[in-house]
């Protein structure tokens, strides 16, 4: 197994950008031909999102995931469920071009957004085709890829695709999930939200985000958040979070921590404010908390 499992400094943007379309069910995916999908008792494994990130322009420190990665091209997918690391490899993954090559990437790995409950974006890192004269347009799972759960059958991804966002194509949220306290009150390596806090959203990019300047998120950003949420009569409220965490860690996820109880029902974040590594801004997002 050649799967790379130490630290890196960026996700590149686990489908760096999404389309505007949003995670739904099953039949929503096959309709529009983002990914096909398996459902069993456990519930319904698809792909969210795929993105080429980065076209033979990863950076040289990326050679302490793997050896020889610089130069090639980074593609991060993110998966509906968290994945059981043990069965993730190289071989699981196909990349087709639009010509019809194929490729397998030389490398992935779950780093750096592999805190508990954050293991389902996958970096994929080789030579996946050129954006502008043959890029990838399809990711397909043709191993045993295996969603994390104590399960006797553990929902598989085996047989699962989903198309290939474009190059210069914007980030964007795919996901958004309620987290229990015992999870978020736990030490990451990014940063916490408060103990106050009554309630925390996890909400995941398609790919790592910044500052235009480079900088992290700060309080400009999280003040665009919205959160909309339905207190006990009904009434529907628009809230920013009280604090923005699960910061500094380059990956792809961020917490929206709020004094709230009511029941958290979407996130939203405008366009224009974060950019991907490939220096694109992000578009405007809109996702339902699960």
């Amino acid at each position: 197994m050649n799967v790379c499992i130490k630290g890196l400094t960026l996700v590149l943007g686990a489908a760096i950008a999404s389309l505007t379309i949003l995670p739904g069910s099953a039949a929503e995916r096959e309709i529009i031909g983002i990914a096909s999908s398996e459902t069993d008792e456990s519930g319904t494994a698809s792909l969210l999102s795929a993105f080429f990130g980065l076209d033979n322009n990863l950076p040289f420190r990326i050679n302490l995931l793997c050896l020889g990665a610089s130069g090639k091209d980074g593609m991060p997918v993110v998966f509906s469920h968290t994945l059981n690391p043990e069965t993730l490899n190289e071989s699981d993954f196909e990349i087709e071009t639009r010509s019809g090559e194929v490729y397998s990437p030389m490398c992935v790995t779950l780093r750096p957004a592999d805190d508990e409950g954050e293991n389902r974006t996958v970096l994929l890192i080789g030579e996946f085709g050129n954006a502008l004269t043959d890029p990838p347009i399809r990711v397909s799972i043709v191993g045993d890829l295996l969603a994390d759960s104590e399960d006797s059958k553990p929902l598989s991804f085996k047989g699962l695709y989903t198309d290939v966002i474009p190059l210069n194509s914007g980030p964007t949220l795919i996901l958004a999930e309620s987290v229990p306290r015992e999870v978020w009150s736990k030490e990451r390596r990014g940063t916490m939200c408060p103990d106050s806090s009554r309630q925390v959203i996890r909400v995941t990019w398609t790919g790592g985000v910044r500052l235009p300047n480079g900088d992290e998120l700060g309080e400009i950003e999280r003040s665009v958040y919205r959160i909309e949420l339905e207190e006990e009569d009904g009434q529907r409220i628009s809230l920013e979070p009280d604090y923005l965490a699960d910061l500094e860690d380059s990956d792809n996820n961020h917490l929206l921590c709020l004094s709230s109880e009511a029941s958290a029902i979407s996130v939203s974040f405008p366009a224009g404010h974060l950019v991907d590594p490939n220096g694109d801004l992000n578009l405007d997002s809109f996702v339902p908390v699960l």
